[in-house]
């Protein structure tokens, strides 16, 4: 049932995270992929995933099947609880994503980078993870 709680969260209130927050994706091309797994579906056969997928008009929220690591479609993968999940998604939370940097630098969300770090940076990935407080380091400046 831990999926059901995540589906809960609805599209709309995603979409609004992302508007509010256009300027932490502008650098990002079309067709980067953010994917959220909730931790407590980690081994779900059937589980799915939030993603955040960059489009000409900016980041649109979607859920999809988790298809495994081997086929998953996204070029960074997020594994948080559904706690955090809750507290991204809370339009309360005045700075979510300070929130999201705490935990995957305290290893409470865990972060797997799927695309290699040529592509990353070739889709413009450098400054959402510097502001994630990642080391990114990208083309020598």
């Amino acid at each position: 049932m831990p999926e059901q709680e995540l589906l809960q969260l609805d599209v709309a209130g995603w979409q609004a995270l992302l508007d509010r927050h256009a300027a932490l994706f502008a650098g990002l091309l079309s067709g980067s992929r953010i994917g959220l797994l909730p931790e407590e579906d980690f081994e779900t056969p059937a589980a799915m995933m939030l993603v955040w997928e960059a489009t000409k008009l900016g980041m649109v929220a979607t859920y999809r099947p988790f298809p495994g690591f081997n086929t998953v479609d996204v070029d960074l993968l997020f594994i948080p609880n559904n706690e955090t999940l809750r507290r991204l998604h809370d339009r309360t939370n005045s700075s979510p994503f300070a929130d999201m940097k705490r935990k995957v630098r305290r290893r409470e969300t865990l972060l797997y980078v799927v695309k290699p770090r040529a592509s990353l940076l070739e889709l413009g990935y450098e400054e959402f993870l510097d502001s994630l407080g990642l080391t990114f380091v990208g083309a020598c400046r």
